[in-house]
């Protein structure tokens, strides 16, 4: 609390409240983002995709009749939202198959939104654009900020923090997943958060209020767990680097255990809302057993072709159909770096970090952020899932990226030939705009099945004037 009255005391004596460097990026975000908005872009809900669709279906569901079914609302003077996929079925009624928690931090937003006149069934584009706003494009510009805060820790000027963090999220794709409601960016930017903790508490070195600091880093990562489920591998990799901290050894269990404290609010948050409906923590998407059956809706299937025959069950074969899928997941149709080959000056900074004299808990965390890495990517790689359900790029590697295009940091504090920044900006000029293109809209309501950037260009410049000359045709605008 000392500590805590002492820098509102710095904040009021000081004379520049307002930092020019720290800001930019995020205003940056906003201004290219606010015009994107799928509610601005697409308010057709022939457009709007199932796994948004579940969602405001969910929320609007908690707001207007305190539940979590969705179709206790079905009348004919209000707005149904009617998900076909992402949905589950229990004792008769239609649940999104999402985490909860997520819905319940949005429906917060609606409820003050409802109590003020503005409601689904009066003008949902306007309350659909408000709850993207505030769900995933201000998480996207927070991370701009977060990053830049974080820059600190390469000691780095503040004009090139400023294009660390701007290189973190128009290079890493953030900035195309900020245009639409999802859990992906507000996942990340809590992550990212719980990360800023933690360095904090490294370069401060301040003992006082570290408890509080690792109490929020583990409520931003458990909370990105119950947003996102893949976040969960940071849990445990960042307690590892809480474990390495420079302390004495008594003092880092202590840490841990405020660490694991700070975690429990959003997990029992979580658990008390899905356990009613599921009967245990598991998401609805774990229990295949309650999904509602839908037809096919004749979309072509977008698997790898070494795939297509699974006869063959022998070591070697099946060895080699997993290193296709992982070498598909980072440079096929769908791939990470195929998308934002700029990664690949962020693992070169993990590698820098971990072959130099840095602190152990930095070299823990650049670890952390790798592994989280490897471990999301071989989870969706080896299971194969629909992979035009993975919209732009795949859209569940969003949560991992930040943290690791922010190790580019100590990529730029070295020297480098003119060859190398020549390399760099190619591979951050390719991946900036392919992020751009996919926030013109990264996740349709019929998914991509060839290579995203080409899709989302075309879509953008001939598919979406032709629906909305197609609209005004019936409307008698023509």
């Amino acid at each position: 609390m000392k500590s805590l009255l002492a820098y509102l005391r710095r904040y009021r004596d000081s004379r520049k409240h307002v930092r020019p460097w720290a800001m930019a990026v995020p205003i940056l975000v906003l201004l290219i983002c606010l015009p994107l908005l799928r509610p601005l872009r697409h308010p057709d809900p022939r457009d709007i995709s199932d796994d948004e669709t579940a969602r405001l279906a969910t929320v609007q569901a908690m707001v207007e009749h305190r539940s979590l079914a969705i179709d206790d609302h079905a009348t004919a003077d209000t707005v149904v939202f009617d998900p076909q996929r992402n949905v589950i079925e229990v004792d008769g009624k239609r649940y999104s198959d999402q985490p909860p928690v997520f819905a319940a931090l949005l429906a917060s937003a609606y409820w003050t939104m409802h109590r003020y006149g503005l409601r689904f069934d009066t003008n949902p584009a306007m309350v659909s654009y408000l709850l993207t706003v505030i769900g995933t494009t201000l998480p996207a510009a927070a991370i701009a900020g977060v990053v830049y805060r974080m820059g600190r820790l390469f000691e780095l000027p503040r004009l090139w923090r400023t294009v660390l963090a701007s290189v973190v999220v128009f290079g890493g794709g953030i900035v195309s997943y900020a245009t639409v409601l999802n859990e992906h960016v507000p996942a990340a930017a809590l992550v990212t958060a719980g990360a800023a903790c933690l360095v904090h508490i490294a370069v401060g070195n301040k003992r006082l209020s570290a408890w509080v600091w690792l109490m929020t880093a583990g409520l931003c990562i458990s909370l990105a767990t119950t947003l996102d489920v893949t976040a969960g591998v940071f849990l445990p990799l960042f307690a590892g680097v809480v474990l390495t901290l420079p302390w004495k050894r008594l003092n880092r269990i202590g840490g841990l255990a405020l660490y694991a404290l700070g975690c429990l609010p959003p997990i029992v948050l979580h658990v008390a809302l899905m356990v009613p409906v599921t009967g245990d923590w598991r998401p609805g998407y774990l229990h295949p057993e309650l999904a509602v059956s839908v037809a096919s809706d004749g979309r072509p299937s977008t698997d790898f072709d070494w795939d297509d025959d699974l006869t063959d069950t022998g070591y070697w074969a099946v060895f080699g159909r997993n290193v296709g899928r992982v070498g598909a997941t980072l440079l096929g149709d769908h791939g990470l770096l195929s998308h934002f080959p700029a990664l690949l000056l962020g693992m070169a900074g993990v590698a820098m970090v971990m072959h130099r004299h840095w602190p152990n808990s930095t070299k823990m965390l650049a670890g952390a952020s790798a592994g989280a890495a490897l471990v999301v990517v071989l989870i969706y790689a080896l299971s194969r899932p629909r992979w035009d359900d993975a919209a732009f790029a795949v859209r569940w590697f969003i949560v991992f990226l930040p943290m690791l295009m922010f190790w580019i940091g100590a990529w730029l504090r070295k020297p480098h030939r003119p060859l190398g920044w020549a390399i760099a900006g190619i591979l951050v000029t390719f991946s900036t705009m392919v992020t751009l293109i996919g926030a013109t809209g990264p996740l349709p309501r019929d998914g991509f099945t060839t290579y995203t950037p080409a899709d989302a260009l075309d879509r953008a410049l001939y598919r979406h004037g032709a629906s909305l000359a197609h609209d005004n045709l019936l409307a008698g605008r023509d």
